[in-house]
């Protein structure tokens, strides 16, 4: 009899599976077979969907406990296999990386996904039988595997430099339904650039509905990785309001730049640029609360007065103007900071909606407020992307007041 903890699944176990011998199967192994085989099909099967993800994100110095560093909120789709992503509300999705939309920070997209898939899909794992374990009553098979950097196609980017390594882990299996509720795996053979000691993604999954079928969907992330220096960084994800992509819906990859891929069709003639060069003076519309604000929470202001253009009226008072929290990020020490980073793409009035690309010209004075992060610990920061204006706020807890007074310069349109 072969040796149980080391089951390799092959083509012949799952041809003895179909041509009916399965009682010359090691129960172990028909059981990764039949999970495998399930898995494969939950994988294939999925509808067109998308999800609200929300990332805290967290740090720690050598030694110490983590602290939060940030949250995140977008909205991601999962479109014929692709990952697409936009800020929570928006029209549009982006056809470009997460890491490229929040711009700071440890960051990671769809790496669980595809290391999934090649488990269970291209069969590129070697897995082992790794016994049985009980957790909540609940009797769970465990299997190990491992994925040599060749097959394994996990990119890993720092800065400029890229590689690809290699993956060591393990799922967890429910041996009553063969659901896979836990997949969990660990970077090997890390590039030489890499200031990471350790990378681990920890996936929880569980049976949501969509489309009025239950599918096996990821319910949380958690993404964990220790530098050399001894400093690490914890990324856990939530996805929640998952649904169904409908007929009405409509989704375009682009062209592979950074041009946004349109999700929610808008006729031309509603939509206008605003020309460069506007002083738009603006008040906010509603308080952000730094205990509850997330990157990619939308904000709001409404325009203070009449701005004219050569004696055109070309934004009323009292025109809504949206936008979202692109930085957010926590920076504890001596004298606790927050940096903020606030961005405007649209104004509505009238019926008609304009798109709005420009700098924070101004910010008023609030309990807290700083415009640079002078006298503070920290190292040096990243310069706010296009269209975003940044500032500063001292304090563990803050509040930015309703109705503070803003102003923004208007610039010609570039895609951030």
């Amino acid at each position: 009899m072969p040796d149980l903890r080391t089951a390799i699944v092959s083509l012949a176990f799952f041809t003895l599976l179909m041509t009916g011998h399965a009682d010359d199967i090691p129960a172990p192994v028909l059981s990764l077979a039949r999970i495998t085989h399930r898995m494969a099909d939950e994988l294939k099967r999925l509808p067109n969907y998308t999800c609200l993800q929300t990332t805290d994100r967290y740090t720690a110095a050598p030694g110490r406990r983590p602290q939060p560093f940030d949250r995140i909120r977008v909205q991601v789709a999962i479109v014929d296999g692709k990952e697409l992503y936009s800020w929570p509300g928006a029209a549009t999705f982006d056809d470009r990386s997460l890491a490229r939309m929040v711009n700071n920070g440890f960051v990671s997209d769809g790496d669980f996904a595809a290391m999934a898939k090649n488990v269970f899909v291209n069969r590129t794992a070697t897995i082992t039988y790794a016994g049985e374990e009980t957790k909540a009553g609940r009797v769970l098979l465990r299997y190990n595997f491992e994925i040599s950097q060749m097959r394994s196609g996990w990119q890993i980017r720092v800065l400029n430099a890229s590689g690809v390594v290699g993956a060591r882990g393990f799922f967890l299996a429910d041996a009553g339904t063969l659901d896979v509720l836990r997949f969990t795996f660990a970077a090997q053979d890390l590039p030489p650039f890499s200031p990471h000691k350790r990378l681990t993604d920890d996936v929880v999954y569980g049976r949501v509905r969509l489309g009025g079928t239950d599918v096996l969907l990821p319910l949380t992330v958690d993404l964990e990785a220790e530098l050399f220096t001894g400093e690490t960084h914890w990324n856990h994800t939530t996805f929640s309001s998952c649904r169904e992509y409908g007929v009405g819906s409509s989704i375009s990859f682009g062209d592979g730049t950074d041009a946004p891929a349109v999700a929610v069709p808008v006729p031309e003639a509603e939509v206008t640029a605003l020309p460069s060069g506007l002083e738009i003076p603006l008040k906010l519309a509603e308080l952000i609360d730094s205990a509850r604000a997330a990157v990619g929470d939308e904000i709001r202001a409404v325009v203070a007065k009449n701005v004219r253009l050569g004696g055109e009226l070309i934004l009323p008072r009292g025109a809504v103007v949206r936008g979202v929290i692109r930085r957010f990020d926590r920076h504890v020490g001596n004298r606790p900071y927050c940096a903020v980073g606030i961005e405007f793409t649209e104004a509505e009035f009238s019926g008609r909606r304009a798109i709005l690309f420009g700098k924070m010209e101004g910010i008023s004075k609030f309990s807290g407020l700083h415009r640079n992060v002078i006298g503070f610990d920290t190292a040096a920061e990243r310069p706010p992307g296009p269209g975003v204006g940044y500032f500063y706020v001292e304090g563990e807890h803050f509040v930015i007041p309703k109705d503070l007074p803003l102003t923004w310069l208007t610039q010609t349109f570039r895609t951030r």
